[in-house]
Formats: C-alpha cells, structure tokens, sequence
C-alpha cells in the first residue's frame, strides 16, 4: 500500500505535465504565458497581434535551417490561392541559435547566416498579409518544445492548431494550398 501515493503522484506529474509544451495538432499555444515574441517596434508579445483574418498561417524560421528558406518559398507561393482575406501569415523569426558547451548553453548568434529575402511581403494583390515577429529564443524555449525545423502551423481565430507541417519536402506548396482551399475555397479561379 505505500506505493499508492507513488503512484497517485506520478499521475499527478504527467498529467500537469512538466517543462516546455509541445505544439500539436487541437492545442491552443497562443497567447503563452510569458513574453514570447516581438514586433518591429520592439514591444514585447505573448501571442499574434489581432488581425481580422479567420486563420492564421504561422511560420516559424530559424536562420540555422537551410530548408527554411524553401519552406518559406513554398508559403509564399501557396499563399497566393488564399481567398481574400482569408488568412494572415505570421513569420516568427528566430535569430538566435543555442550552442552546448562545457560549461553549459550558450545563446549566440547563427553560426551561418541565412538570407531572408522577402521578409516583408504582400501577396496575391494584397489578398494576403504577412506580419514579421522576432522569437525571444530562450523565453519560446521555455513555453515550447520544437524539435525539428521549419516548423508551420495553422490556426483558427480562436487560436486552435488545425494543422501542423513539420520540416520541408518537394510537396509542402500543394499541402498549403489544398488547406487553405479547405477553409476559404475561391468562388471563381485563383488569380494567375
């Protein structure tokens, strides 16, 4: 019988569950709990600024991960067979890489710097948006678990994760678009 609070204890631990959360598929990770993003000006987020949009297609970008970038292509790309004013992209910019070292982590920055071009884009004749946030690494860390990189996620108003795309592969344009068909389908063709 002693190991009856053993037990009780163990469930109570893993159901509270202990360190940073992964972000999965029904979870509802935004806003966090603490200070997580930033905007141009500076001022510090705990979540995405409001936008009028239905769905928001997060991105999350980290300047170490060369398929980043054609994952980020392939956002762009997929992003202009959006109905208007249908979803808001988010790019979370991570520009910060931790390194492990004898002494313990360090936070510094990219050993290689990649380029990011189109940080700032409209597309689709304005039928989509794309707001740019930069991560605060170690404060993201702590809230969430990623374990692999790009990372994209879509989400409703409310803030639920409806679908989530981990790493690249030669098919994430057509992925991205079939969804975002799913939830704002064209009345007409999409513009060419």
């Amino acid at each position: 019988m002693k190991s009856l609070p053993v037990v009780a204890l163990t469930a109570v631990l893993l159901l509270c569950g202990c360190g940073p959360r992964a972000i999965t598929k029904g979870s509802h990770p935004f806003p966090a709990k603490t200070g997580i993003f930033t905007d141009a000006s500076g001022k510090i987020l705990f979540g995405f600024p409001d936008s009028e949009e239905p769905y928001r297609l997060a991105f999350l970008d980290f300047a170490w991960c060369p398929a980043c970038q054609s994952a980020w292509e392939a956002v762009m790309e997929a992003s202009t067979t959006a109905a208007p004013g249908s979803v808001r992209i988010y790019r979370i910019l991570f520009d910060r890489e931790t390194l492990f070292t004898e002494s313990g982590e360090i936070e510094t920055a990219p050993l290689r710097a990649a380029s990011r071009p189109g940080t700032e884009f409209r597309g689709n004749e304005g039928n989509v948006t794309v707001t740019t946030l930069t991560a605060i690494p170690a404060a993201f860390r702590k809230e969430f678990r990623v374990s692999h990189a790009p990372l994209l996620l879509l989400l409703s108003r409310e803030g639920e994760v409806k679908r989530r795309w981990q790493g690249y592969s030669t098919n994430l344009k057509e992925e991205i678009s079939a969804e975002l068909s799913k939830i704002a389908p064209y009345r007409s063709s999409p513009p060419t």
